[in-house]
């Protein structure tokens, strides 16, 4: 029987065991530092807005950065081997490069949504933090091969994709694409209305023209 997968971060974080002070500390920290950076986010705030006092904190987190380790350790070391094993068991074969680029554009798009607290933490925390750093370096190193032999490998078999590219300039080509739209749309302009299918189209269309053989 196929393990389960959750549906996000938060889903997984809230069937976890353990004190009710602990998850909602937790819960509490993913919210504001995803809003407003870890830097910008005080214990205290963290309490306040999990309806808990600052010893509570303390008695499961030594300091506001053993908080921090214990929302992305286990996405790093757990989740994300977990959530890469689901996606490339579940790429779909395809007959054509759009049809492999859709699947993995709006596959990727929808799973950073759906993750979008600890994503923008994730990704802030990558660029200033050498312990985050090093854990994603060793999952990419790990991701790497998979990404040759099921992703890049799906899409050279449409037989549409330049022999040119190197493994890595496709996956920049796809993942730069994916990773703007979704800062655009979270972090620099989350309040500006947009039309999603028709900018994902767009980076569709992209993709595909810089990928193409044609």
């Amino acid at each position: 029987m196929k393990k389960k997968i959750s549906a996000s971060y938060r889903d997984w974080l809230n069937e976890q065991e353990m004190p009710k002070g602990k998850r909602s500390a937790m819960l509490s920290a993913l919210e504001l530092f995803s809003k407003q950076g870890y830097d910008g986010t005080s214990t205290m705030a963290i309490a306040k807005n999990a309806g808990i006092s600052q010893a509570t904190i303390f008695k499961y987190f030594k300091t506001k950065d053993d908080l921090l380790r214990a929302i992305l350790k286990p996405m790093i070391n757990h989740l994300l081997p977990e959530y890469r094993e689901d996606f490339l068991s579940n790429i779909p074969e395809a007959t054509t490069l759009r049809q492999a680029v859709h699947f993995l554009l709006t596959d990727r798009y929808a799973f950073l949504k759906k993750n979008k607290e600890v994503a923008l933490i994730f990704l802030t925390q990558v660029l200033t933090n050498a312990d985050t750093r090093n854990m994603f370096r060793t999952f990419m190193g790990e991701t790497a091969p998979m990404f040759i032999d099921y992703i890049y490998g799906t899409l050279k078999k449409t037989g549409q994709l330049r022999d040119d590219l190197t493994p890595a300039a496709v996956l920049r080509t796809i993942a730069g694409q994916v990773l703007s739209y979704f800062i655009q749309r979270e972090v620099l302009l989350p309040d500006v209305t947009a039309d999603e299918d028709a900018d994902l189209q767009l980076a569709e269309d992209l993709i595909v023209r810089a990928l193409s053989t044609d």
